[in-house]
This record gives structure tokens, sequence and C-alpha cells, in this order.
């Protein structure tokens, strides 16, 4: 599970966070006293860290260009969602 995250990271040599309204499934805590975490209440973004800006760039260029794809591509011809899908039936 979030195989693909952790694969951008691993290339990029980064961090990658996914913040935001919408980042946490719904009925999920995000904090054992039930408040919120910090920039919940933020519109959903990734934040990412590394040691170079050039690793940050690689980072966020590749989340661009998988979020184009998810918008532009129609879901029945989305590869990457395609190989996500079958990857998250094999893991259960």
């Amino acid at each position: 599970r979030g195989n693909t995250l952790k694969n951008i990271e691993k290339e990029c040599n980064a961090k990658i966070m996914i913040r935001g309204k919408g980042s946490v499934k719904e009925g999920k805590v995000g904090r054992k006293d039930g408040q919120m975490l910090p920039g919940e209440d933020e519109p959903l973004h990734a934040l990412v860290t590394a040691n170079t800006m050039e690793n940050v760039k690689k980072a966020v260029e590749q989340i661009r260009n998988i979020l184009k794809q998810g918008i532009e591509t129609p879901e029945d011809q989305n590869d990457l969602r395609k190989m996500q899908l079958r990857e998250l039936a094999r893991l259960n």
C-alpha cells in the first residue's frame, strides 16, 4: 500500500507526505486524542523534502506527471491505475 509513493521516494531520494483534506480515510482519527493533524484542514497537497533541491524537483515532477495522467487519461486507459489495482488485488 502506497507502493507508488514509496517507489518515487526511492527513485528521487526524497520524502513525500500527502497532507490536507482527504489525505486520511474517513473515520480514521489523525491523533490519539481525536484532534486534527497539522495541515489536515488545508487543501489536499504533497509535502516533499529531500537533501538537495534537485531531488525535490525530481519528486515534484513525478508527482505532477502522475496527477496529469490521472486527470487527462480516461480511467480505462490509465495504465498506472490498472497496475495499482492489480497490485492491490494481489496483496489482498
